[in-house]
């Protein structure tokens, strides 16, 4: 293929034939960490710019990943990053960080909504200049929100807070100790852990989702929903 042809290191990795490209089930999650790194080291951001230039690049991928053959590629959108528990914790000592009335932060969820909407827009254009009918969009964004609006639906209890922490306070993080690690606080030796019941919370760590929130997320996928324009994974699953 072209790339293994560009890099002969790849070959060492055995990458899929033509037509297995063709025929798989390509599933994208682009996109959270170029938004995670700028929103918590800069407070005056070129919104615009930054979408633009981060949707160019998923473009960009899209295409060459088309090129190499796959067909069916099920693109996942940025998940509401305001309401992420890591960001929670962060504008605890940032107070000039302003809350929605979903108690996440208005502006971080006002660059993601704007990524998201570029990237439809951008998908929608894909779909007709290739004839890309396998290219759907699957609302992360939504099914997310769905759970820290309705988290009863989804036997949560604890939409805004991370499972893994310190404790430290109502979103359960401490941004100098990640989960797993140990850290002094006031003089004493502290350790992330997990909490009693992941099953209770969204997020695992602040920004992942834990177990029991990532098989909604994908029991939602298989069966269809939160997914533009409609599609069945029974049906490209067909031979």
């Amino acid at each position: 293929m072209d790339l293994e042809a560009q890099n002969k290191d790849l070959k060492l990795l055995k990458l899929p034939s033509i037509m297995k490209l063709t025929h798989g089930i390509h599933v994208m999650m682009p996109a959270h960490n170029d938004y995670s790194n700028v929103l918590v080291s800069s407070a005056n951001i070129d919104a615009p710019s930054l979408v633009s230039a981060v949707v160019s690049a998923i473009e960009l991928a899209l295409r060459g990943i088309h090129g190499e053959g796959a067909r069916t590629m099920i693109l996942m959108n940025v998940l509401p990053l305001g309401c992420a528990p890591s960001f929670l914790g962060f504008a605890l000592t940032n107070p000039s960080l302003q809350k929605d009335k979903d108690s996440c932060i208005a502006s971080y969820n006002a660059v993601v909504d704007l990524h998201n909407a570029e990237l439809k827009k951008m998908v929608q254009s894909l779909r007709t200049e290739l004839s890309w009918t396998g290219l759907v969009l699957f609302d992360l964004n939504a099914i997310y929100m769905d759970a820290v609006r309705n988290p009863s639906k989804y036997a949560v209890t604890k939409p805004l807070a991370a499972c893994c922490g310190t404790g430290a306070n109502e979103y359960n993080i401490n941004l100098a100790i990640p989960c797993g690690k140990s850290g002094t606080v006031n003089g004493t030796t502290v350790t992330a852990g997990r909490c009693s019941d992941p099953s209770q919370y969204i997020s695992w760590d602040g920004l992942h989702p834990t177990e029991s929130f990532a098989e909604h997320i994908a029991s939602a996928m298989l069966k269809g929903e939160f997914m533009y324009p409609s599609f069945s994974l029974e049906e490209a699953c067909k031979p």
